[in-house]
């Protein structure tokens, strides 16, 4: 008597028409099948032929899927006879038996644990959860609306026509050489920059460079001074390379340096932003970039020299760098990282940096290493939007709109707010602070305002100096929004700041009686 041939699983089900194809479903739903043990070791399967004829599916269907499980071990194929389920552990104890316990979550590094501690769990919501987004007073936001789109078009569509074989296998570690030689000029035109060609590297924007000079620069336990306050991007690259932060305190003429020296004297790093410090606005004075400078010589120091919104400076021309700065050792001791995001728009995820000549190598060969450089027909392209001048004439532009929109919300807010807030107004850039009175909470000011469809930053995340003790605030972008957005925020702040300034004065009151 001949044995019936096994018989097809009753819990197959496809389903036609949907997305995946019925072969695809055959292996997903046999495959979990094993995994969760309800196939066992050595189950006899039904042939391709008997399979396909009690599904009602071709049989080409069921020996594809027959294959792809013996591919990847699943099942066992035997010449002239039916495929047998191949010992595969099932998920949670073999045969359907109690469930092993439990493993541990996967642990992460204590660099990625330390960032914890300095991104904000709602600010990485929200570049999770993709909510991207322009409103007022949203920091670090261009005005995409005076970006020339059809010119950037064009230049992006002439370079993809005319790209080459070289082109399209370009692996330079540093970037596409018509990019680099565009920043350079622009660089040495508007910073003074004094470099070479060879000394420069195109960036996946201002916090690919950060993480580069960190990780070429930066063991664990180095010490790096930071400017207090400062980005919190900054800091997390920091922490990342496991170095030691040093906050080191900006007033009205920019990083002190000699507090820096008391706090740290062989720190390894020195973050700065001599043009416009972040978020204060305050700019490095002349007497202090000596200072640094000669510091840095004496101690063997690394400056770098981040320029974020350096270019939108109101009152004059943009302060140089400090690799224009006339001083034995500058150019051996200063890397300059400068970004199109704040200038152009975020998206294009184009920045650059500028090495001095001896670090060339050891940066190339960890870019080499790492991410390399980003598309070249993108780099070309801006590259061509520099030559031709457009960059150029969009800067005069942007600084233009961004000035009056500077003193339209100066305007706003002294008609709105009361004498006990301080509004401090920047000679450049895109940001002004608001310093609110002690004991008002500024992160809970922030969540309001979202609430209410209006972004801020709160000051006391962006300083070192523990919450509570430091001078609560508020961190303003202005530079994307119209007049009539601006006018109508800065209602909305009013309301907001007036309501919390009064609530904490109250309870102030209240303690002082008692």
């Amino acid at each position: 008597m001949v044995p019936a041939p096994p018989a097809t699983p009753t819990f197959l089900r496809l389903r036609r028409g949907g997305p995946a194809t019925l072969a695809a479903q055959l292996v997903e739903q046999l495959r979990s099948a094993v995994l969760e043990g309800v196939l066992q070791p050595e189950h006899l399967l039904p042939s391709s032929r008997e399979l396909a004829r009690q599904l009602g599916v071709s049989r080409n269907t069921a020996v594809a899927a027959y294959e792809a499980l013996a591919a990847d071990g699943t099942i066992v194929m035997r010449p002239r006879r039916a495929p047998v389920v191949a010992h595969v552990p099932a998920r949670g104890g073999q045969g359907g038996g109690r469930a092993q316990a439990a493993a541990p979550p996967p642990r992460t590094s204590k660099s990625a644990r330390r960032l914890a501690a300095v991104v904000p769990a709602d600010k990485l919501d929200a570049l999770l959860g993709s909510r991207a987004r322009s409103r007022p007073f949203g920091v670090g936001l261009p005005d995409l609306e005076l970006l020339p789109w059809r010119v950037l078009e064009r230049c992006v569509a002439r370079r993809f026509r005319s790209m080459s074989a070289a082109d399209a296998l370009h692996a330079d570690p540093r970037g596409a050489l018509p990019l680099r030689r565009a920043v350079l000029h622009h660089a040495a035109v508007a910073r003074g920059v004094r470099a070479t060609v060879d000394q420069v590297f195109i960036t996946e924007g201002s916090q690919a460079a950060l993480d580069l000079c960190c990780r070429a620069l930066l063991d664990p336990g180095d010490a790096a001074w930071v400017e207090d306050p400062g980005p919190l991007a900054l800091r997390a690259a920091v922490r990342m390379a496991g170095a030691r932060l040093v906050p080191i305190p900006v007033d009205e003429d920019g990083l002190h340096v000699q507090a820096g020296a008391r706090r740290a004297p062989r720190a390894k790093v020195v973050f700065v932003s001599p043009a416009s410090a972040f978020p204060t606005g305050a700019r490095l004075t002349l007497l202090r970039r000596i200072e640094l400078m000669a510091w840095a010589s004496k101690a063997g120091a690394v400056v770098v020299e981040v320029d974020y919104e350096g270019e939108l400076r109101f009152d004059g021309t943009p302060l140089p760098s400090l690799l224009a700065l006339d001083m034995e050792g500058v150019k051996d001791r200063v890397i300059h990282v400068g970004t199109f995001s704040r200038s152009l728009f975020p998206g294009l995820r184009l920045g650059f940096m500028i090495v001095p000549p001896a670090m060339v190598r050891a940066v190339a060969q960890l870019r080499a290493a790492s991410t390399r450089s980003p598309p070249y027909l993108l780099q070309a392209a801006v590259a061509d939007f520099i030559d031709e001048g457009h960059f150029a004439r969009h800067l005069r532009k942007l600084k233009q709109a961004t000035r009056r929109r500077r003193d339209l919300l100066l305007g706003e807010l002294a008609s709105l707010l009361s004498a006990g807030v301080r509004v401090r107004a920047p000679a450049g850039g895109a940001v002004l602070t608001l310093e609110l009175p002690a004991g008002v909470d500024d992160v809970g000011l922030v969540q309001a305002l979202a609430a209410r469809g209006v972004d801020a930053l709160a000051l006391s995340r962006s300083t070192a100096v523990r919450r509570g003790t430091s001078t609560p605030g508020l961190i303003l972008g202005f530079g994307a929004h119209s007049d009539a957005a601006l006018r109508e925020a800065a209602r909305t702040l009013a309301g907001v700041v007036t309501e919390a300034v009064g609530e904490t004065e109250a309870v102030g009151e209240g303690s002082r009686r008692e």
